[in-house]
Order: structure tokens, then sequence, then C-alpha cells
């Protein structure tokens, strides 16, 4: 039988009269004038990581203030916040401050932050802002005690709504975001592979190319790898791994990486020598060899199929003509997922391919396909650059008005293709090297996309809200500066036991405010609320200051 409904529950009587306090209510509420809450949240995890940073002071040293303005540092440090915290257009800034207990610590008047001003300082920053973020990161790197022998490096799109004419570098181009109606600029990422922390970035035009790129990026991390030993005699010099993408390993990359004794390490096409070596691997060999790195999803997966991998060598030829040789170590590696998905992929693109042309054949010699030089047309339009173009054989006979067509599968094209499937190769000049780590340091590549996400995400790097040049710049600098204090957060944090994401810790302490209570008299009163035993000890752990400290003394 079906269940009855249970009867509505009557409403409170709201005409009651409130029960009126009595006691030490009472006299508590005779003396009470008003009471503000302040968002404190996570202040106590960011300030003291900011002062350890020097983050106010490097950006004073470059940047000289104007007038009685507040210093150019402390705008900085109030954008970070902001888009660590909550982040805001400049226009919503002024509000988002005042309702939490930074003016009074820092000893601010929140409507001086007003959006007209922040977009000020962010002109006065932009000459500036490869010279901070260098003296910045170089100051995280020795504080914090960065490990750079293996670094990542890729880049993402950001995307802008709005003409953006006054912005050269705003342009459209391949658009990681699925968005190329918008125009864009590219942002390109090295960080740790320990902590994904971001040591170097930089704005590109919308329309770069990634392969373009890589030379470049060499340049500036050696010119910021030389300043360590300047700034801190005691550290060795560095030669890091450089952990990449496809498209970033190109013969010319390869070639700077080796002149300058980098080692690097990533995926690689290999053209027609690339290809040969992928198909010479006779598959009882890669089953000999099966590999012992398992992604974190599959550990208990009792069904899980190995990763199999087979080294082998290949001689590289410099593209300059200089006839200068590198011998690079090869890790032809199949993957049991890659594996079902080229087969999937090659199956329903063959099967599209068909469909097409099988409806194009039903069509012959009715208009408008009754002409031959109508119907190729249509055929070259099907089959121009088309994935499953080589594994077909498609005939067109007959004479206008008698048109036929013939479509015939190349069975040794698609057995070829299968013998290929799940194969990829791997590519190092660090003959140090073993299969194994390959394999494993190569799965770290996706370090740097979970800093884009990162950054797109809880940082929201865009919606921008601003059009001059300067000012994008100066926020996308913010929004990384704030990247960095995550991600040391989360460095610190795995350091003491604490594997928590910074955004979770982040909304752990959102409940942490400030009661201002202020009486009749005068006389006001500020109280911690909403701390929690696992706030203290987080902070205690970390050797940071007590929470209370936050807190001003009853006036």
């Amino acid at each position: 039988m079906p269940r009855k409904p249970r009867p509505p529950r009557p409403l409170p009587n709201l005409s009651k009269p409130p029960v009126p306090p009595v006691g030490q209510a009472a006299a508590f509420k005779a003396t009470l004038d008003q009471e503000i809450i302040k968002v404190l949240g996570a202040i106590p995890l960011l300030l003291p990581l900011f002062e350890r940073l020097g983050l106010r002071q490097i950006v004073n040293r470059h940047v000289t203030p104007s007038g009685a303005e507040h210093d150019p540092g402390l705008v900085v440090l109030i954008l970070c916040l902001n888009r660590l915290l909550a982040p805001r257009p400049l226009v919503h800034v002024e509000t988002w401050l005042a309702d939490t207990v930074l003016p009074e610590i820092l000893g601010l008047n929140p409507s001086e932050f007003n959006d007209d001003r922040l977009a000020r300082t962010l002109d006065t920053l932009a000459p500036h802002l490869e010279a901070i973020w260098q003296e910045l990161v170089v100051r995280a790197i020795i504080s914090f005690d960065l490990d750079l022998s293996k670094l990542c490096y890729d880049i993402t799109s950001i995307s802008f709504t709005g003409d953006y004419d006054e912005a050269e570098l705003v342009r459209f181009g391949y658009s990681r975001d699925h968005r190329p109606d918008l125009k864009q600029v590219e942002l390109a990422l090295n960080v740790t592979v320990e902590g994904g922390v971001p040591i170097d970035y930089r704005v590109l035009a919308g329309s770069v190319a990634d392969r373009t790129t890589p030379v470049d990026n060499l340049t500036r991390l050696r010119g910021l790898l030389a300043r360590l030993p300047q700034v801190d005699p005691s550290r060795p010099p560095v030669k890091p791994l450089f952990i990449s993408d496809r498209a970033m390993l190109t013969p010319e990359s390869m070639f700077e990486y080796d002149q300058y004794q980098m080692r690097f390490l990533g995926p690689y096409a290999g053209g027609e020598a690339g290809a040969k070596l992928l198909a010479e691997v006779e598959a009882t060999e890669l089953a000999e060899h099966p590999l012992e790195y398992r992604p974190q999803r599959a550990e208990r997966d009792p069904d899980w199929q190995s990763y199999q991998g087979v080294l082998r060598t290949l001689e590289l030829t410099s593209p300059d003509g200089a006839k200068r040789r590198l011998q690079l170590r090869m890790l032809v590696v199949w993957s049991p997922a890659k594996a079902r998905l080229d087969a999937q992929l090659r199956q329903t693109s063959l099967e599209k391919l068909e469909a097409s042309l099988k409806a194009l054949a039903s069509k012959l010699n009715r208009r408008p396909y009754t002409k031959r030089e109508t119907v190729d047309r249509r055929l070259r339009h099907l089959l121009n650059h088309h994935p499953a173009r080589r594994f077909l054989k498609v005939s067109l006979q007959g004479q206008d008005g008698e048109l036929t067509l013939s479509v015939e599968r190349r069975q040794e094209e698609i057995d070829q293709a299968a013998r290929v499937d799940g194969r990829y190769l791997l590519v190092t000049n660090d003959q140090a090297l073993d299969a194994e780590a390959m394999l494993r340091l190569s799965k770290r590549r996706d370090v740097p996309e979970k800093r884009f996400a990162t950054v797109k995400g809880p940082l929201e790097v865009r919606p921008v809200y601003v059009h001059k040049q300067e000012r994008v710049l100066g926020l996308v600098f913010c929004s990384l500066v704030a990247l960095l204090a995550y991600a040391l957060i989360e460095l610190e944090c795995s350091r003491v036991a604490d594997r928590q994401t910074a955004s979770t810790l982040f909304a752990e302490f959102a409940s942490v405010a400030v009661v201002v209570t202020r009486f009749n008299d005068g006389s006001t009163l500020h109280r911690l609320s909403g701390v929690r035993p696992s706030h203290l000890a987080l902070l205690d752990a970390l050797g940071l200051p007590p929470i209370d400290q936050y807190v001003i003394s009853t006036s």
C-alpha cells in the first residue's frame, strides 16, 4: 500500500512576542550598542607566508609609491589575498576588504582601495613585473627549500570576453578552453614536480604556437637558476630534469637542453624514425618487460593490466645543419588503456566515414550528384585529413548520370595500425634513467595542468574585468603570486603530514571570524568565533603565530 503523506507541520506563531532576556543576558543587552562579525578565515595561514616571502617589501623596492597613497606593496598584498580567499572584480574588492579583519590588522581604510586606486597600482606595476617575480621566486626557493631537480613546463590559454583593442597580447588562437570565438592570451608556466610550485611564468600572445616557446623558456630558466648561487652561495648549482609534453620536445629544444647540460624527458613523436621504432618492437618483447608503475586510481584493482616498456636508442641530427648528433634514450611504452582507446577510436572513425560514403553512394545520379566533377569535390571534402582515410579504398566509376561508388576496407593498413595500438615513445637524454623511472616521472607532467586548473578555478584568473594590457598583466601577476602562495601552503602542510589541498584548508578556516562588540560606554570587545582544535593544531604544526594575535585587545 502507498504510504500516506505526512500532514504539514504547523507554522510557528510569529505573532507571539519573543521571550525577553533575563539575568546576565539582559544586562549584556542593556549595555550593547552594536555587534559586527569580521571575516578572519585563512588569513592566519596566508599573512605569515607573504611576510616570509617579503612580498610587500619586494614590490616597494621596485615600485615607488605616488603621493600620500598606500604603498604599492600593500595594494598587491590585498589583491593577492583577495584572489586566494574570495576572488572579486576590482570594483568589489573594497566591499570584500571592509568585511574582513584586514583593515584593523594592517591599519588601512577600505574606502581607499577602490577600483580606480587598484587599477592605478596595476599600471605602475607593469614595467617591473618580471623583476619583482624573479626576486620573489628566488626568495621562495631559498626560504622554502624548494627542490628544483625536476621541473615541468606547459602552456594554457586564458580567454577574454570583449574586444580588448588596447591589449596587443589578447588575440585569437588555438583555445584550450574550447572557445575559439573568444580572444585569449597564452600562459606558460614552469612548476616544481614536488609541490607543483610555480617558479616562472610568461604571458604570451594568444596566437603563439606551443612548439615555438621551449627554447626561450630554457633561456629564462637558466637566468633564474644562475641567480641562486649569487643570492645563496651555499646552494649548489642545479641542473634540473625538465618534464614536458610532446609539443615542447622539438629537435631544436632538445639540442638546446643538451647544449647547456640540462636533462629532459617526455613523449616524442619522432617522425618517420619514431614510427618505425614503434612498429619494429615485437609484442612478445614488450610482454617480457612489464613495468611496475600503477596509477593511484588502480592501486587495488585486481584486474589491472601492467604497462610494458622496452628501451631503445636513437641518434638525432641537429636541424640547424651543424651536423651535431645527440644520443637519445627511448622507451617504447605500451599502455593497456591507450590500446583500448586507440582501437575504439579507429573503429568509430572508420564506421563514421563508411556511413558518410554509403549515404553519398545512395544519392548518386540524382541532383546535385549527377556530375562526376560534383561527386569528386564531395569525396575530397569527406576524405581530406580524415583519420580513417588510409583504411579505405574508394573508387568512383562511370560517366555523368551513370556514376557508381565502391568502398573497400584496406585490411593490411588496419592490421598495421592495430599493431601499434597503445604504444608511444618517451625520450630523454638522461642516460641514468631506467625504464621504470622514465615512465613514472613522465606521468608527473600533469602537475602544471593541475595548477592551471587552480588558476582558472579557485583563483578565477578570468574574467579579468580590465581592458588595458598593463592591467591585464598586473592581474595575471597577482593571480600567479596567489598561486605561488597556494602551492607553498600545500607543500608546507605535506611536510607536516597534512596532505589537504589549499582549497580544502581555506574552506575549513572559512568559519573563523572576529566578533566585534561595541558597548554604550564606548568600549569595544573583540572575540574569536568558529575556531576549532584542528585550526590550532595546524598553525602549531606549521610553526605559525597563534590565532589570538589577530584579535585586538579589549578597549
